[in-house]
């Protein structure tokens, strides 16, 4: 009985150190020219998403990390709208104007119905989906693609594993080894099957460049692993400049096109 009330503790607190839901509008949308649609009711979900259809043959499924909304992402955007990229994005429950509360699993539910509403809604092939995550966004999409096909991935910044970051960001917190071993983009990303093109800010504090080479060495068809040396977390597409834009625009059009 006692451990079963530790583990059930500890979850809970994993969940509050993992999540971090935000309702902000933060203005990254404002200016792009998109489609607001609510899906995800026939897996009993009720998200909020986004939609630009840019004509492009292909269409990216970007997947964005915590601690913000759909309406953050501007530069993420602003690449899309560039490069001619037509591309959807969503907001995880209890986030933005989605309904209800995060876990992992509801996480990954989100992503599937994403990837379902692209695929049967929007009538996308699966190979011309190219999977793009952010951080958290990064391990959702990793899971997704476990048993989903798509063009490629993208990530962005993304961890190992959540045990290994609650070691990174609770060194002195004593219960972060007995954590649930969750999103373990550590072990799944050795099963990918489709090319991967992963992004790290050199000077990322919140995940540790040693993580992104580590994922990009399970990854069996791994073809590019981008570090920006002047980038921190999540702001690779500003530091990475023309060179990061060109190889990674590149590299969604080599096989979504």
């Amino acid at each position: 009985m006692i451990v079963k009330h530790l583990q059930s503790a500890l979850l809970l607190l994993e969940r509050r150190i993992t999540f971090k839901p935000n309702s902000a509008d933060h203005g990254g949308l404002v200016g792009v020219p998109h489609e607001r649609v609510t899906f995800g009711v026939e897996l009993g979900l009720e998200l909020d998403g986004v939609f630009v259809d840019r004509g492009s043959s292909g269409v990216v499924l970007f997947i964005h990390g915590n601690r913000h909304n759909i309406t953050k992402f501007e530069q993420h955007y602003r690449f899309f709208l560039e490069h001619d990229l037509s591309f959807f994005t969503f907001d995880y429950p209890g986030y933005g104007r989605s309904k209800g509360s995060p876990s992992e699993d509801l996480l990954y539910a989100s992503a599937r119905a994403a990837y379902l509403h692209l695929t049967t809604v929007k009538r996308y092939p699966a190979d011309k989906v190219a999977v793009y995550g952010c951080s958290l966004g990064g391990a959702v999409a990793i899971e997704l693609l476990q048993d989903t096909s798509a063009a490629c991935l993208v990530t962005e910044g993304t961890f190992t594993s959540s045990h290994d970051m609650a070691q990174h960001l609770y060194p002195f917190i004593f219960f972060s080894k007995l954590l649930p071993n969750r999103f373990r983009n550590d072990i799944r990303t050795g099963a990918l099957k489709l090319p991967v093109f992963m992004i790290h800010g050199e000077k990322d504090a919140t995940v540790p460049i040693s993580m992104g080479k580590k994922l990009f060495d399970s990854a069996q068809k791994a073809e590019r692993l981008f570090i920006v040396p002047e980038a921190n977390h999540l702001d690779c597409l500003t530091q990475g400049g023309e060179l990061l834009h060109s190889e990674l625009s590149s590299f969604i059009r080599r096989y979504t096109d």
